[in-house]
């Protein structure tokens, strides 16, 4: 059998045997970490009394954790840990969750998962074809080198896939941005309030327009919970990192904080939509010829040259070879 056949069956093998024994392993560290974490704070905490007993309070109100606000990923140590060590890291990760519109609870685990899982893949698949073909490269160097490669490649590429989520859900915000301003001005033109207008239009984009529609139920939600509108707008705008949508925010936040009549803010931004919209087709149009050039010269030229050229050169051929 060749040896990279059993390297592989020799990862593989490690590999399962890393997935079966991790939950096990998990349990019996946090038991201990739990016991040990219970410990310390038992003995800062409690009161000695004359005969130095203790007075402990009840373990359920204990918060056991790496933090003061608890652990990021529950009880996931390696991730924790992680978090605590760098923390800008956790914030770019939860921006990027939230520009994409993963709101669910364990979203941030699962996308540090993804991203050990894709880091874990890199690092067999560069180990592999180090180690099976000749770079020159000395083994000792072939495991660093995977593993910063697999570590670096994992973190990345995960990135990416997530930007690329973000960046079509924010097109989609986009270019429903035109239409929430007419139907703005449509709902306070008719008596409604601000609030309520956002959850009209939320219901009646929601076929239309889905992600606009969670977005706007979302801040009507958020309307009727926190009383300072600018924070509300505020998280609006950091959850679609959009300047429409921020040029909105700023003309609604204004209105209610001044006073001034909404509707014809509304009118005049509505106006301004729509001309970017139509300044942006027509960029995209002047810029057809330009990417039209590549695929004219390798697609289309070639068959119009057989096509002119063919018979011309055939009836060659067949005029030399006759008189020959």
């Amino acid at each position: 059998m060749p040896e990279f056949v059993v390297d592989i069956l020799c990862y593989v093998t490690a590999f399962l045997a890393i997935l079966l024994v991790k939950p096990h392993a998990y349990r019996l560290s946090i038991k201990i970490i739990s016991e040990y974490i219970i410990a310390t704070r038992m003995r800062k905490r409690a009161s000695f009394d004359g005969k130095k007993k203790y007075v402990i309070e009840s373990q359920e109100s204990e918060s056991i954790g790496l933090g003061q606000k608890g652990p990021t990923f529950g009880d996931n140590i390696i991730f924790n840990y992680l978090a605590e060590w760098n923390t800008e890291l956790v914030e770019e990760m939860q921006q990027l969750l939230l520009q994409a519109g993963l709101r669910y609870g364990n979203a941030l685990e699962e996308f540090m998962k993804s991203k050990f899982t894709a880091g874990i893949a890199i690092f067999f698949i560069i180990f592999i074809t180090f180690s099976t073909n000749d770079f020159g490269i000395p083994f000792i160097a072939v495991i660093p080198i995977s593993l910063i490669l697999g570590i670096l490649g994992g973190h990345r590429l995960t990135n990416l896939n997530m930007q690329y989520i973000c960046e079509k859900r924010k097109a989609s915000i986009e270019n429903g941005v035109p239409d929430l301003i007419d139907l703005l001005v449509i709902c306070t033109e008719s008596g409604l309030d601000l609030n309520r207008s956002i959850r009209r239009i939320a219901r009646e984009m929601r076929t239309s327009n889905p992600t606009m529609a969670d977005e706007l139920s979302l801040t009507s939600i958020e309307l009727e919970m926190i009383p300072d509108h600018r924070q509300v707008f505020e998280n609006f705008e950091n959850r679609t990192d959009s300047l429409q949508i921020k040029t909105l925010s700023k003309t609604l936040s204004q209105s209610i904080e001044y006073g001034s009549p909404l509707a014809v803010s509304l009118r005049e931004l509505a106006v301004e939509s729509r001309q970017k919209r139509m300044l942006e087709a027509e960029a995209r149009a002047a810029q057809a010829p330009t990417l039209l050039t590549l695929p004219l010269m390798f697609c289309i030229m070639p068959c119009l040259f057989i096509v002119m050229l063919g018979p011309v050169i055939v009836n060659m051929i067949r005029s030399f070879s006759g008189a020959s």
